[in-house]
């Protein structure tokens, strides 16, 4: 996993080129190279995965919270958005147009299980 996705860039709001591009590299790496194509902009890679699967697998490891379906109707394919802001800028979102089974989930981060002090200790 690349420095970038372990948290070094999420505290800035001016990741470069290169930071996003090993991104959006890892991400395909994930899904096993099945994504039909990548976006990268200004502090943004957008994946787009072929199944709903490989999509909800990225949404999960990314902890990707907001979800927006957009059903099909008559003139166009449905598409779901899975989404979510890291850090100041960095938006990470992916994207499937496949036969979706829905309702779709979202992936919001977890609240660990355990409480910790002040000082970072488990608590008692």
């Amino acid at each position: 996993m690349s420095a970038a996705l372990t948290g070094e860039i999420v505290e800035r709001s001016d990741a470069s080129m290169a930071e996003l591009l090993t991104i959006a590299s890892d991400l395909v790496e994930w899904v096993g190279g099945r994504a039909t194509y990548v976006a990268i902009g200004s502090n943004s890679v957008g994946v787009h995965v072929r199944t709903q699967a490989d999509a909800e697998l990225l949404a999960r490891l990314l902890s990707l919270g907001s979800v927006t379906d957009y059903p099909p109707d008559a003139g166009s394919h449905g598409f779901t958005v899975w989404a979510s802001e890291w850090g100041p800028g960095l938006r990470i979102s992916v994207y499937c147009a496949a036969d979706l089974v829905r309702p779709v989930r979202a992936f919001p981060p977890a609240e660990p299980w355990f409480d910790l002090d002040d000082d970072g200790a488990e608590a008692a």
